[in-house]
């Protein structure tokens, strides 16, 4: 009989240690804990987005004398077609020679243009006439251009005043796919290489009915011309006219 309260008391002790065991392990399993939610993620092979180019280079001009009736104007201007023939006239005849009515002098000028973008359409303009000392009230100017040696713009009236825009060109577009393509065929001209040459031809006609001493000694200073080309977004097939009035 003296055995059993002993066995008793050790019954309860080992009881109430597991349940305190059992209580702290929950303790720590609600409290602590933190529970992975599935996640995964895979890298993908992107590619480079390049910008375009628009440049424009000019070769120094050459000067000739047009005059239909000049019969030793059998040279080629060039940079045209060939139609338009000429006499060319040396760099120092510029101090020398002069011009009487019914002449016609043209100013050749050789540049290339770089077009690179898909939606790139750039304008070519002249400027620097309005800068220049204008004497001649009989002298009147127009220009034409052309496009590898085709003529692209028939001669036209070039104005005195500011900068006059002589053509617009678009750049080759190799990755318009389906969508509208830069060029019209009409107002805006397409390209085929990525630079191409051009040849700009300014011209000055002497009135030939110029009479008595009118304009005798008059000078006309084609200096400081510049040609220029900048992008332009209100034209072409595949763009929305937009007002750049503000």
């Amino acid at each position: 009989m003296t055995n059993n309260p002993v066995i008793v008391i050790e019954e309860k002790k080992r009881r109430t240690g597991l349940v305190w065991f059992a209580g702290g392990v929950a303790a720590l399993l609600l409290g602590g804990s933190t529970f992975a939610l599935w996640s995964a993620s895979e890298g993908f092979a992107g590619s480079t987005i390049t910008a375009g180019d628009l440049n424009i280079s000019v070769d120094e001009a050459s000067f000739w004398d047009v005059s239909a009736d000049r019969a030793d104007s059998t040279t080629s201007v060039p940079g045209t077609d060939g139609s338009q023939k000429g006499h060319p006239l040396k760099p120092s005849d510029g101090s020398t020679w002069r011009m009487v009515p019914g002449d016609k002098v043209a100013a050749a000028f050789s540049s290339d243009i770089t077009l690179e973008g898909d939606n790139l359409v750039g304008q070519l303009t002249l400027d620097g006439l309005q800068n220049n000392e204008l004497e001649n009230k009989g002298m009147t100017y127009s220009f034409e251009v052309y496009q590898a040696g085709k003529k692209i713009v028939g001669e036209k009236a070039l104005p005195t005043t500011g900068q006059v825009a002589l053509a617009d060109f678009s750049a080759p577009a190799t990755g318009q796919d389906s969508g509208l393509e830069d060029a019209d065929g009409t107002t805006v001209l397409p390209m085929t290489d990525t630079t191409e040459n051009l040849t700009i031809v300014v011209y000055g006609s002497f009135d030939a009915s110029t009479e008595k001493r009118d304009q005798v000694t008059a000078k006309d200073t084609l200096a400081d011309l510049e040609l220029s080309l900048k992008q332009i977004r209100d034209t072409g097939a595949q763009f929305v006219a937009q007002d750049h009035s503000e």
